[in-house]
């Protein structure tokens, strides 16, 4: 391909500084290639052109001239993915929406906050809080993913239990497909019985179908107060007894998340904060409540009150403000951070019913010792919907190329259990790169059909971010 006369023909259709070439001198080439890949470290970006829209017609010029060229593309968002989704490995052209960043219209009375797909997840966050309003889809990442990416992966974070995912608060899409053409479903209103709503096939397809360049998310009323309760847990079993605990007192749970020991270790570590308790646990947990009230005040220790009696915790604190509610949250929002950057990880982001999940950490546990000898397992994640976060982590006197390749060939084994007790190999980091071979381990064969055959629908000449899912 002529990469320069790619240069030149896009700067044509959406403007010469919108458009850079690798080693043209505009950019550092580590910034440059930072843009072509995500949090994984398995593929290395190979590509050349690097565009920045700054509106939807600017991306459709893009898709059209990429659709008639049959040049492949890879959308770019906030790059936090860890399933190898937004990586530009094979001289794609990657679109990054970084300057698609601003508000379009909001909506008072319905209560809805209209952006472009490229703003900061925590700027939607001030947005919505500025106007009275709150936006409850919330992660460790929103300081730097992109609502637009967070709507192609269809993103789940750490308060799922009460707000559910991100698919439950999106009214609106404006979407390029893979031949240019802009779709804008319609985000005004809450009643719209008029056929099939494909807006939802392109939540979650994670860039295959088309490019999400504008949203109506929904917004609701803020929490009345929040507070946070952290627990010391010696038993996992005791974990799921105490989520069971909290559904007999009428008080919102809005988070409820647990941690090793392993994991508070490396936060310690990499954040210098300290020990939450005098002794140390095999297991912490984390959960958060709205309170209204004295009511609920006197609530929150009565919860506390329960889980010791019955032994399920050997130690408990309240925080008793915001600042205490921020310096529990560190302990869990914290993880994947000190481990991503200190260390070479296999992520696996996996979800089970809640009814089986202490017989498949048994088998699991069993598998992994087995298995991964010598190896360090770094388990979190939000209990209150399912949702493991299985984080193996590469010893340092192992090779990257080594260790990726013992994990891929554990993957298989562990996926068959996930399958046996009916969960789902991916809960909300989606397939990419990394896990598309091994998506029939959650999906049939006539489903995987029926996703081809709808992306071939959207997307003809198989363009838009291609090799990732199926």
């Amino acid at each position: 391909m002529d990469f320069t006369k790619t240069k030149t023909d896009l700067s044509q259709l959406i403007g010469d500084k919108k458009v850079i070439l690798k080693n043209d001198g505009t950019m550092d080439e580590a910034l440059f290639n930072s843009y072509g890949t995500d949090r994984t470290k398995v593929y290395p970006p190979n590509y050349q052109v690097l565009v920045f829209p700054e509106n939807t017609e600017d991306v459709a010029n893009i898709v059209t001239y990429a659709y008639k060229n049959e040049i492949a593309i890879v959308p770019s968002g906030g790059r936090t993915g860890y399933a190898g989704g937004a990586v530009a490995k094979n001289g794609e052209i990657v679109i990054s929406l970084s300057k698609m960043n601003q508000v379009v219209d909001f909506d008072p009375f319905l209560g809805t906050l209209h952006v472009q797909a490229g703003m900061i997840t925590k700027n939607l966050h001030k947005e919505a809080e500025e106007r009275g309003f709150y936006f409850p889809v919330d992660f460790a990442a929103t300081g730097s993913s992109h609502i637009g990416g967070n709507i192609a992966t269809n993103a789940g974070g750490v308060r799922v239990v009460h707000y559910g995912l991100v698919r439950d608060w999106v009214l609106g899409l404006t979407v390029v497909n893979g031949k240019g053409e802009v779709y804008r479903f319609n985000g005004e209103i809450l009643k719209n019985n008029t056929g099939y709503d494909l807006k939802h096939l392109f939540i979650g397809s994670e860039g295959t179908l088309g490019i999400i360049t504008e949203a109506v998310v929904k917004l609701t009323k803020p929490p009345k107060d929040i507070r946070v309760i952290f627990l010391a847990v010696p038993e996992y079993k005791n974990i799921l007894e105490i989520f069971r605990e909290t559904h007999n007192f009428d008080l919102p749970l809005l988070a409820f998340e647990f941690l090793t020991d392993y994991c508070l270790d490396k936060v310690k570590e990499h954040l210098g904060v300290p020990d939450p308790f005098q002794s140390p646990s095999k297991y912490y947990v984390l959960m958060e409540f709205e309170v209204g009230g004295e009511t609920d005040e006197e609530k929150l220790y009565s919860i506390l009150e329960s889980i010791t009696e019955k032994e399920l915790i050997t130690d408990g604190s309240i925080a008793q403000n915001s600042r205490q509610n921020e310096t529990f949250w560190k302990y869990r929002e914290g993880i994947s951070e000190s481990l991503s950057l200190a260390y070479t990880v296999h992520k696996n982001d996996i979800s089970l019913p809640l009814r089986n999940m202490e017989a498949f950490l048994d088998e699991m546990t069993a598998l992994l010792t087995n298995k991964y000898q010598g190896f360090h397992i770094a388990l979190f994640g939000h209990i209150g919907d399912g949702n493991l976060h299985l984080n193996i982590v590469k010893p340092k006197d192992l090779s990257d190329a080594e260790f990726f390749s013992r994990c891929k060939q554990v993957d298989p084994e562990m996926f068959t259990l996930i399958q046996k007790f009916k969960g789902s190999i991916s809960a909300e980091h989606g397939i990419g790169l990394l896990k598309k071979d091994y998506l029939s381990f959650s999906r049939s064969e006539s489903e995987i059909d029926t996703m081809r055959a709808i992306k071939l629908a959207f997307d003809p000449k198989g363009i838009l971010n291609p090799g990732k899912v199926l």
